[in-house]
C-alpha cells in the first residue's frame, strides 16, 4: 500500500472515530472520500452511512462530512445533527400550521450548514428553527388545497408566512398547495411559491 492510500485509510478511521465520539449510540461507516487535491475546494468530502445493529446501512444515500486542514490539525464538520432534530423541527412546523387552520399533508426539512464537534452536544430543534443556531433551514411544506379557507393561494401563503414569523421561525420555506390530501406531489400541484424568514 503506498503512502497516499495509508494516509487516506488513517484519515477514514479518524472520521469514523470523530462521528462515533460526536454521536454516541450511532454507528458509522465511511464509504469514500473526494480529496481536495486537484480541485477548487478547500476541503475533503467524506461520504458516510449510519449502520444498524447488524452493520447494514440505514440511509438510502450517503451523508457528507467536510475535512479541512487548519495549521497542524485536521478539522471535521458534518450534517448528521439534522437527522437527530428533523422530527422535532417537523413537529413544531406542523403544529404551528395546524393551529393556524392549515391542513398539512407533508413536511420535508433539511439543513445546509455543517457543524463541528463544538455544536453537537446540546443542539435544540427549537434553537435551530428560530435561528438561534443558524443551520440553513430548508423547509418544504405540502398543503391540502381542498381544505384552504383563504380566498386565494397567494393569501394562504401570506398568512402562513405571518404565522411562522410570529413564532420566530427562520429559514427558506417552499410551500406547495396540492389538489387534495391524496394528490401526487409532482402532478397535482395547484400552486407553489417560497418565502424566507
Amino acid at each position: 500500500m503506498d503512502q497516499n492510500n495509508t494516509e487516506l485509510k488513517v484519515q477514514m478511521e479518524d472520521v469514523e472515530a470523530y462521528l462515533r465520539s460526536k454521536y454516541p449510540g450511532h454507528s458509522f461507516e465511511v464509504t469514500g472520500c473526494t480529496p481536495l487535491a486537484g480541485t477548487a475546494r478547500d476541503y475533503d468530502e467524506w461520504f458516510y452511512n449510519t449502520l444498524d445493529a447488524e452493520g447494514n446501512a440505514e440511509n438510502e444515500s450517503s451523508f457528507v462530512a467536510m475535512g479541512r486542514i487548519n495549521g497542524d490539525s485536521y478539522e471535521l464538520t458534518d450534517d448528521f445533527y439534522g437527522e437527530l432534530i428533523r422530527d422535532e423541527i417537523v413537529k413544531n412546523i406542523r403544529k404551528a400550521a395546524l393551529e393556524a387552520g392549515f391542513s398539512v399533508i407533508d413536511i420535508k426539512a433539511s439543513f445546509w450548514e455543517q457543524f463541528g464537534s463544538d455544536e453537537a452536544k446540546d443542539i435544540s430543534a427549537l434553537d435551530v428553527l428560530t435561528g438561534k443556531i443558524n443551520a440553513g433551514n430548508d423547509i418544504k411544506i405540502f398543503l391540502d388545497g381542498s381544505a384552504l379557507k383563504q380566498s386565494s393561494y397567494e393569501n394562504a401563503l401570506v398568512e402562513l408566512e405571518k404565522v411562522f414569523s410570529q413564532k420566530k421561525f427562520t429559514g427558506d420555506y417552499y410551500v406547495v398547495i396540492l389538489k387534495d390530501k391524496d394528490a401526487d406531489p409532482a402532478r397535482d400541484r395547484l400552486y407553489s411559491d417560497s418565502f424566507t424568514l
